[in-house]
This record gives C-alpha cells, structure tokens and sequence, in this order.
C-alpha cells in the first residue's frame, strides 16, 4: 500500500526499458566501441599520410619555381 505506483517491483524491468541487463552492464558493448575507435583512428591516419604528402609538395612549389627561373636567366 505504501508503494507508487510509478516504481516497478523489484526485479522487473520498468515499462519501456529493455530487459537485457547483462547486456547492459557487460563489457561486449566497451569492446564493441573501442573497436569503432580504432578503426576510425586508422582510417584518420591514413588520410593525414596523404593530405601531408600533398601539403610538402605545395610548400616545395615555390622552391621549383625559383630553380627554374634562375636556370632561365643564367642560360637564355
């Protein structure tokens, strides 16, 4: 008599709530996330490789420029 009757009885799951409460509290749904980190971790990686590749390239450009007009006013 004295309980509400929006709490639920001790051990049922409450309305709406799944009942999976291993799931819950186990440690698949952490391995599962660390593996989508890693994985997203690598593809970032892999992509940083390529963008620094072209980045270097960009800041050697100036220096071919440079080459080739100074082998243009020393030999034409």
């Amino acid at each position: 008599m004295g309980r509400a009757v929006s709490e639920p009885a001790v051990g049922k799951p409450a309305a709406g709530k799944p009942a999976s409460e291993p799931r819950r509290f186990g440690l698949d749904a952490i391995d599962a996330e660390r593996a989508k980190l890693d994985a997203a971790k690598d593809a970032a990686k892999n992509e940083d490789k390529r963008s620094t590749a072209r980045l270097v390239a960009l800041t050697n450009l100036p220096w071919l420029i440079a080459f080739v007009a100074w082998l243009i006013w020393k030999y034409l």
